[in-house]
């Protein structure tokens, strides 16, 4: 092929900061971006992206099944991230399109940090406490009380590549006890529960029953859907924190707000809802128990480089015919 078509969708980062990534794409072919409604339909995104061979993917839309049975000549889709829960690998391959993601490491630490970040934020009032101060209520001060982090109980719900950090992070931040986690799965990476003997792997109840701050880092499937519910929630700690970084659908939000209400939950901080955008009237936005950010954890500049890099070179490669490096649709039976 002598020219590529390439789109890049749905992403407001990919070649904005780092403004090398598209240049080194335009050497390749015609670049363009194009920014869909997080729902549209499978055969109507097909249609609008027509004749592209490659796509730098966002978080959203998603790439169905109807997607690939609609497009032709597609290629590669490259995710600019390292979820991968929006695109049909299975669906991808039976029509020879390749699916790449970014490494974990490259995220690793930034949506660790992040996660931590905002948790202190909730729990020190710290945005409350800021917008009174702009609007020039020094006198409501005393109003901001928060609470200290230093030999508190800590828990992680999903111990794979970033629930990890967060753990090793929140055991510096109690001062040295140990972490609880949950994770059926125990997707830590390979020597790390032996090298951390402080991890504690208990069940969810336990989990939840016990920590005064709590770290969402499960992946999305559909045992993980809404897996704090009403019921879930009713379990916990009288005056828990959460932080999710993760995915917004691991939590029912109407059992949320009722939990948050209710005293049970004294804060929620969120990176990720359950739909995206937010709507502006939405009742998460308009209350100082919750601060939710726009899906902003993997936004440093060391990340964000790293991530551009990877999709420059997974296009480079693909048109150099060689190997592509974290390929899901390779290592589907």
């Amino acid at each position: 092929m002598s020219e590529y078509k390439i789109a890049v969708v749905n992403s407001s980062s990919f070649g904005q900061i780092f403004k090398e990534h598209w240049a080194e794409l335009e050497k390749i072919g015609q670049v363009d971006r194009f920014m869909f409604a997080p729902d549209i339909a499978g055969k109507e995104l097909a249609e609008k992206l027509q004749g592209y061979n490659i796509i730098i993917a966002s978080v959203t839309p998603n790439f169905t099944k109807e997607f690939f049975d609609n497009i032709t000549g597609l290629e590669l889709i490259s995710r600019h991230g390292i979820g991968f829960n929006s695109v049909d690998i299975a669906a991808a391959k039976e029509h020879g399109v390749k699916v790449t993601i970014v490494p974990p490491l490259v995220e690793r630490d930034a949506v660790a940090e992040n996660a931590v970040a905002n948790l202190f934020a909730i729990a020190r009032q710290t945005c409350a406490a800021a917008n009174r101060e702009a609007a020039g209520h020094y006198e409501d001060r005393a109003h901001f009380m928060g609470h200290q982090f230093n030999g508190k109980q800590y828990g992680v719900i999903g111990c794979g590549n970033i629930g990890s950090r967060v753990a090793e992070i929140f055991h510096l931040i109690s001062g040295g006890k140990e972490v609880l986690i949950a994770d059926p799965h125990s997707r830590a990476r390979e020597g790390w529960w032996e090298q951390n003997p402080w991890a504690k792997l208990v069940s969810l109840d336990e989990l939840l029953a016990n920590s005064d701050y709590i770290s969402l880092n499960a992946s999305l499937d559909e045992k993980d859907y809404h897996m704090l519910n009403a019921e879930a929630l009713k379990k916990t700690k009288q005056g828990v924190y959460f932080t999710n970084c993760a995915r917004g659908a691991l939590i029912d939000e109407k059992a949320m707000m009722d939990a948050v209400k209710s005293g049970q939950v004294a804060g929620y901080a969120s990176d990720t809802m359950e739909v995206e955008p937010v709507p502006g009237d939405h009742p998460f936005l308009h209350d100082e128990h919750f601060l939710i950010t726009p899906h902003t954890s993997a936004y440093t500049y060391e990340c964000l480089h790293g991530m551009g890099e990877k999709c420059v070179s997974d296009v480079k490669n693909l048109v150099a015919g060689k190997p592509l490096v974290r390929e899901l649709t390779s290592e589907l039976d």
